[in-house]
């Protein structure tokens, strides 16, 4: 009952709310997840709110605005689990092609936090470098770049590359986006990370969208089984469900832009 308290607290008012922005405009992206992992009994609840300071267009799917983030924007969240609770924090500006970020992973603990500055280029290269700070280890430097390729006035390439000043941790990932025939689109997402103490972990997910409303998706995440359904109630509410072949865990997620 823990859990369904917040997410109901949230989702009540999210579901009466009125906008005046334009239907296929958004600036204000709230989501609420619950996932369960059966095998070890573990709960958790993650609740986000991100506010833009730009009106954000949809690319012809509901759920997805582009590869890019380019525009200022603040997100808070809260996370509440069986091990733990507590609220996050980041934020971007940008400042003509500049722009800076920074992100605190736990309010309570604020000498864990990162701290970066970058550079977009003609809004389709982006380039930053970021301090990691801990109180566990050493500050780290982390340079990365995010590359978006516009095949067509539809379809996209996107691709992002990170790397470790001792480049022992890097990752690459990519996301492929096309419009199919009718309302119909067709993703992939796929990353690899490698991190020296943690090992290398790789992920694919390709997802359907048979129209405006149904979408389904199947993939690997680090060897196990992935699944995922989502139903649009319109371009401003949607669920996403997901099942992961991993202690068997069932997700249930509510999405709600405006």
């Amino acid at each position: 009952m823990r859990y369904l308290l917040p997410m109901t607290t949230l989702l009540l008012p999210l579901s009466i709310l009125a906008t005046s922005v334009h239907a296929s405009d958004k600036q204000w992206f709230n989501s609420a997840s619950y996932a369960h992992t059966e095998q070890s009994s573990f709960n958790s609840l993650h609740l986000n709110s991100t506010y833009y300071f730009a009106e954000q267009q949809n690319t012809g799917i509901w759920d997805d605005f582009g590869y890019l983030d380019t525009d200022s924007k603040v997100s808070v969240s809260y996370t509440d689990n069986d091990a733990d609770n507590f609220f996050s924090a980041s934020g971007e500006a940008f400042y003509r092609n500049f722009f800076v970020n920074a992100t605190v992973g736990n309010l309570s603990n604020e000498d864990n936090h990162s701290i970066g500055f970058g550079y977009l280029y003609n809004d389709m290269l982006k380039l930053q470098v970021r301090t990691l700070r801990s109180d566990e280890h050493t500050d780290k430097t982390w340079f990365q770049a995010e590359y978006n390729h516009q095949i067509n006035e539809s379809d996209y390439l996107g691709v992002t590359v990170g790397v470790q000043d001792a480049p022992d941790n890097w990752m690459i990932s990519t996301r492929y986006f096309k419009k199919l025939n009718g309302s119909a689109f067709f993703t992939i997402d796929a990353s690899h990370e490698d991190y020296q103490l943690g090992g290398s972990v790789r992920n694919v997910m390709a997802s359907y969208y048979v129209d405006k409303s149904l979408a389904f998706g199947a993939g690997i995440n680090d060897s196990k089984l992935q699944l995922e359904a989502k139903y649009f109630l319109s371009d401003k509410y949607f669920y996403r469900f997901g099942y992961l072949d991993r202690g068997n865990q069932v997700s249930v997620a509510f999405n709600a832009y405006f």
